[in-house]
Order: structure tokens, then sequence, then C-alpha cells
């Protein structure tokens, strides 16, 4: 191309190499400092080929001089990155992939993500980046623990709720764990790697008891955590009130005394759900 960048309307060897090359460096966010690295002081000619490849949806500005790659040829980089572009979105420590991100990443569930969730101790605007939402859930900082690091790339790590902080959040609200049933599957899945009595002390300074009664009911139900429930009991104990099983639910069913639980599902299909 006689020293100058251009681009086309496909992917052409000048722009597949730029992905390639911030690929292998494991850069999927990427600065204008990065792409002129590879293709030195051609300014101009570089700045246009990304603003192309944005157009293109090959890349998207997450701000200004900074990139994300979207699409390396055919395939679509977000699906298997989404945690990388999560982190670079909030560009602080303080935050942690949460709720049904957080049951991807720990192999609770294995369907496709669209809506990508962050907690922070500061509130954000929700951003959306092609076909994916990325959402942000407010959190009192004393509510901030339970949170581990997760190696996605040979390059990246990420904050995560570890395993027993994300039963905890999603009991507390199903809604954005794909509901009670995804839950209750996902536990019955990892019960080997969770670890119990962390969970019993998280449960202990947990600011939701719904959650605490949830969890108590469900590993009931499936037989798990032996030891563990009597004192899953004894903390929700002063709390009185009936709470929904299904928070989204109608406000029907048979009241759990032993739990103060108002089991609005049919507790049947949801054992098949787990054993069918």
């Amino acid at each position: 191309m006689n020293n100058k960048l251009s681009s086309s309307k496909t992917l052409g060897p000048i722009s597949a190499n730029l992905v390639t090359q911030l690929l292998n460096l494991g850069k999927i966010i990427f600065t204008l400092d990065d792409a002129l690295s590879i293709y030195g002081d051609m300014r101009q000619e570089v700045i246009k080929l990304l603003s192309d490849l944005v157009n293109r949806g090959v890349l998207v500005r997450i701000k200004s001089g900074v990139y994300c790659i979207l699409q390396t040829g055919q395939e679509n980089a977000q699906l298997s990155n989404w945690p990388v572009i999560a982190k670079h979105l909030v560009a602080s420590d303080d935050y942690y992939i949460s709720h049904y991100s957080a049951m991807r990443l720990h192999g609770m569930t294995t369907h496709a993500l669209t809506n990508i969730l962050i907690t922070m101790p500061k509130r954000q605007r929700q951003k959306k980046i092609s076909n994916f939402n990325y959402g942000f859930i407010y959190s009192k900082p004393n509510h901030f623990w339970g949170v581990e690091t997760y190696w996605v790339t040979r390059h990246e790590k990420v904050n995560v709720s570890d395993l027993e902080r994300t039963l905890l959040d999603g009991l507390e609200r199903p809604e954005l764990c794909g509901g009670i049933k995804e839950l209750v599957r996902g536990i019955w899945v990892k019960q080997k790697q969770i670890n119990w009595g962390k969970l019993l002390q998280y449960a202990a300074k947990f600011h939701t008891k719904a959650a605490i009664k949830r969890l108590g009911y469900i590993l009931e139900l499936l037989n798990l955590g032996e030891g563990y429930v009597s004192q899953l009991l004894l903390i929700v104990s002063p709390a009185k009130d009936y709470i929904l099983l299904d928070p989204y639910g109608s406000k029907m069913g048979h009241y759990l005394e032993r739990w103060h639980i108002r089991l609005n599902m049919n507790i049947e299909e949801l054992k098949e759900g787990i054993w069918g």
C-alpha cells in the first residue's frame, strides 16, 4: 500500500495485522499510542484507520484515545473477552463482576451473556457496546467484600465476587441471576466447590436476611450443607416477616414457618429442573 495505511469494506491485511498484533500483546483494550507503536509515526493514517474500524464495528471507542476490539476477523471478540472490557469500563479497582456474570465465570451456568453486571461502591451509568449491555450496581462501601481475582486471559485478571458471595448476591436479587431455578441449579452444580464455613460466615454479616432464608430452604431441599443449615436458621430466627421464595412470583402459595418463606413456586418442578 505504498507505506500508507488504508481501509476497505473487509478486514484487510493492514487492519487484520493491527488486530492480530494487539491480541498477541493481550490488548483487547488498547490506546492510540499502542497502535502507533505498531505502525511508527504514521499518526494521521493510524487515526483514519481506527476511525474506519470503529465505523465498521470492528472496534468501539470507549473514550478519547481508548479503543476496544469487537471483531477479530469473523469472530466476536466480546463473546470471550467481556470480563476484560468490564474491567476497563470501570477503570478502578473498586468493582467486582457480580450476579449472573459472576455465575458464568464460576461455571454455575453455561448460557451466553449479553448483559454484564458490575458492582461498585459508586454510581455509574450503564454502557452499551455492540450487542452487549454493561450495567453497574451500586453497593455501600461497608457491603463491599467477598471479592477475589480471576485470570481471564494470559495478561488480564479481573475482580469477581467469590463463589459464596455470588450465591448470597443472587439469592438477594434472583432476577439478576436468571431466577431462582437457575440459582438452585448453580448451587447443585458447584456443591463440591462451596466453602460451607465461609458461606456461613458471610451469611452472618450479609445485609439481607431474605437471602439467608432462601439459602437455608434451598440447602434443605437439596440435602446440602449438613451441619450448617441449623446455624443459618439461628441467623434468621429474629426475622419473623415472611418473604417470597421467588420475589418476582405471585403472592400465593404455602407458608413455611420454619424459614418464614412463602413457597410461591411449584417445588416439584423446581426439583425436576435439577434432577430431571
